[in-house]
């Protein structure tokens, strides 16, 4: 069944006749709600007009949803933004000279997206709903065209006919390189290489609807890897099966790749009743400073109960809290310490039905109105934050009648910037908050005037620090920074330091990603809080004891600490699935065997054969390398061996009646001999290897799963399912989860002594 034809809709804070609107009232007088916090008078800024581009030639087709961008492009900052004739324009913070090359011109495309920034490189989505054309955006430093990536629409309603793309791109480390992730109206999210504009494996992914929202990238779950979090449209879709309303999605970097579905590749999926067409906002939000995603709806479907409501999940995709709103929330919230109390709470503006605006700042624990303050004119741009010199963030509105600023604590008017009068400068785009050459404070406000024309001003704070700008805390411009991740900041990966003496100890993964360690190894993060496509089945420490590597069913690798990503068959089909995994000398490669002997090499890793192409009386169940790395075995589960390279044949229990089938195997650290170990604990030894105990006559309560050498090869540790630990000749032991309840069981095991 196809999927249906894409949605023409504009995001209702585009409004019909967008720079009309139907919502401009004259003033911007502000109010509290009742139930404001009491607090001193707020105090009064004076902010200057520093610099003004006069009216662009671009009547009818200004500035609109494009947010503001700061940039380096020739070595001095530069604020960038679009408009909808197709210019991109930059113009430099000190005083507002057009940075040479620039404007860049697409060629009449309309630009609503707000740009990104990585080094001088500028990232920005072309066209909307009014083309039949556009696609994702790269210029670089000097105005030039760097690279286009265009989208077909689903099905094309015209030959040749591209999709727009009114998300902005965000920026990342995705699938181990800098990337750029975004949607578009073409019902497909994409996520490209930075640098080339090459779309990487697992892409595109299927949306089946509109996504106007800008993705965020944050690590999650702790794990040193970034998620994509982004919303999206749902019309009601016999192909999915979902009724009308909208997403937020949990995905995961390498998109769909080894699932076999154009929509597969999510941790999970929040099913809204009413569009998503807000950008989430990330961060330690939620009670116990869990991390939180942040969320508005859109208005698409008329009677939903979601409407005007901003909504909070977990980083399950679990609700947190839903809060109705007086209008709608479109607009992306912002993650501020307006309180300033080290802590983050949500900040929204809204469109109201009567054309007026408003701005709430709720508690990120349960989403309670802190307070509520009323604009006199709608608030379509997200808002943004800084602190002025009062120890906390002040609120920065953008509003369809200029700038108005409230006290972060309160909400009460602070002051009021390019409001009513003939150079009032309309605004449906964020205000951009920089730290300016000068030092100071500046906001760039980018909209259209009355005359339906574009234009940008630049106004400063003096005797202001601009170094507070991007304090934590802050949210100085549209979806946090130039990257646009819209991430506050996530816990990250457990901080990990290679051990000052040798390592000693193990560790051990659970099929979950659970890790656990014992002795002197570090605990380096896990996926053990993480929906996995597979099973871990492995683990592989490196070489210092500073990290290690899991390795799934599928062959997809998770690094931690200073294991290295070296490469995985995630997305490779495989004729049969990934069993074990290991490390090279060096520690900057390692080898995956699948059950049928195939054998996968990455980073410094050598391929030296396998038995992918030989009929075997039993699967592989185990590798391991030579000490010298110039060769590798391979044991089946009836303990037949497979040397490769300069890994000799010592001798096996192929053909020998086991009581229990084999289950690894470890090699002498000093080379010519191998240990096997079955699953009942029974030990057989080959070549050097010396015998130093089994559990083959003890009664286990979970069978051994794995093997390990002590560093000189005195020794040896067994591994059982439930986490218990055998010790054998030198090996010590330093604990176990023999006692402790699993989530899931262990699978694999690495050793140090």
């Amino acid at each position: 069944m196809r999927a249906r034809q894409p949605s023409r809709r504009l995001p209702r804070r585009a409004g019909a006749g967008l720079l009309a609107l139907g919502l401009v009232i004259p003033g911007a007088a502000v109010s509290a709600v009742a139930g404001t916090p009491t607090a001193s008078a707020a105090p009064s800024f004076n902010f200057q007009l520093a610099w003004s581009t006069g009216e662009f030639n671009d009547t009818g087709s200004p500035i609109a949803l494009s947010s503001p961008v700061v940039a380096n492009l020739d070595g001095t900052p530069s604020a960038v933004v679009g408009d909808r004739t197709g210019n991109l324009y930059a113009f430099h913070l000190r005083d507002g000279s057009p940075v040479a090359g620039w404007p860049y011109q697409d060629g009449g495309i309309p630009i609503d997206s707000p740009p990104s920034t990585y080094g001088s490189t500028v990232y920005v989505g072309e066209g909307n709903a009014a083309v039949n054309n556009g696609g994702y955006l790269a210029v670089n430093g000097n105005g030039t065209r760097r690279w286009l990536t265009t989208i077909p629409q689903l099905p094309a309603p015209l030959p040749s006919s591209n999709a727009g793309v009114i998300s902005g791109m965000s920026v990342g480390t995705l699938q181990g390189a800098t990337s750029v992730v975004s949607g578009s109206e073409g019902q497909l999210e994409d996520e490209m290489d930075a640098n080339s504009g090459a779309v990487r494996p697992g892409f595109p992914w299927l949306a089946t609807d509109s996504n106007f929202t800008t993705p965020a990238i944050a690590d999650l779950y702790g794990d040193g890897q970034n998620e994509i979090i982004e919303g999206g449209d749902q019309t009601g879709n016999p192909y999915t099966g979902t009724p009308n309303g909208g997403h937020l999605r949990i995905m995961h970097q390498t998109g769909n790749q080894g699932t076999g579905s154009q929509m597969g590749g999510l941790y999970c999926d929040y099913h809204a009743n009413q569009t998503v067409q807000s950008s989430p906002a990330v961060g330690m939000f939620l009670g116990g400073n869990q991390v939180g995603i942040a969320f508005g709806t859109g208005g698409s479907f008329p009677g939903a109960s979601q409407t005007d409501q901003l909504l909070a999940t977990n980083n399950k995709c679990q609700l947190a809290w839903g809060t109705t709103l007086d209008g709608l929330t479109t607009s992306s919230p912002a993650l501020v310490d307006a309180l300033g109390n080290g802590g983050l709470q949500v900040a929204e503006g809204t469109v109201r039905s009567d054309g007026h605006g408003s701005v709430y700042l709720l508690n990120g624990s349960d989403g309670a109105v802190i307070w509520h303050a009323s604009t006199a004119n709608a608030v379509i741009g997200s808002v943004t934050s800084a602190d002025f010199g009062e120890g906390y963030q002040d609120i920065v509105v953008p509003t369809t009648d200029g700038v108005v600023i409230l006290d972060g604590r309160t909400g009460n008017q602070v002051t009021t910037l390019s409001v009513t009068g003939p150079d009032t400068l309309l605004l449906q785009s964020s205000v951009l908050i920089t730290d300016d050459p000068n030092g100071a404070i500046g906001l760039t406000l980018a909209g259209y005037t009355g005359n339906n024309r574009g234009k940008v001003e630049h106004y400063t704070l003096p005797g202001s620090n601009g170094a507070s700008v991007n304090e934590a805390g802050a949210w100085p411009e549209f979806h946090h920074d130039p990257q646009l991740t819209g991430n506050a900041g996530t816990p990250g990966p457990p901080h990990c330091t290679i051990p000052t003496v040798a390592p000693v100890g193990y560790e051990m993964a659970a099929s979950d990603g659970g890790v656990f360690n014992f002795g002197n190894t570090q605990f380096c993060g896990s996926t053990g809080n993480v929906a996995l496509n597979q099973p871990v089945v492995g683990t592989a420490g490196t070489p210092d004891g500073g990290g290690y590597w899991l390795v799934a069913r599928d062959g997809g690798i998770f690094d931690f600490g200073d294991a290295g990503f070296y490469g995985s068959t995630g997305n490779i089909r495989l004729n049969q699935p990934i069993v074990g995994m290991a490390p090279t000398q060096s520690g900057r490669g390692y080898w995956l065997v699948a059950s049928d002997g195939g054998v996968f090499t990455f980073g410094d890793a050598k391929f030296y054969g396998s038995t992918g192409n030989i009929r075997l009386n039993q699967p592989v169940v185990g590798v391991a390398s030579t000490p010298d790395g110039g060769g590798y075995w391979l044991v089946a589960r009836d303990g037949g061996i497979f040397g490769f390279g300069d890994a000799g044949f010592y001798g096996s229990t192929g053909n020998v009646r086991l009581n229990q089938p084999i289950v690894g195997m470890a090699a002498v650290p000093g080379g010519g001999g191998y240990w096997l170990a079955a699953a009942d604990g029974g030990i057989f030894q080959f070549g050097s290897a010396k015998f130093y105990g089994s559990t083959g006559n003890i009664h286990l309560n979970k069978p051994v799963l794995a093997i390990a050498p002590v560093r000189e090869g005195g020794g040896y540790w067994l591994f059982a399912s439930d986490g218990g630990v055998f010790t054998f000749g030198d090996a010590k032991f330093y604990g176990s989860t023999g006692n402790v309840h699993l989530n899931q069981p262990i699978v694999g095991a690495a050793g140090y002594n």
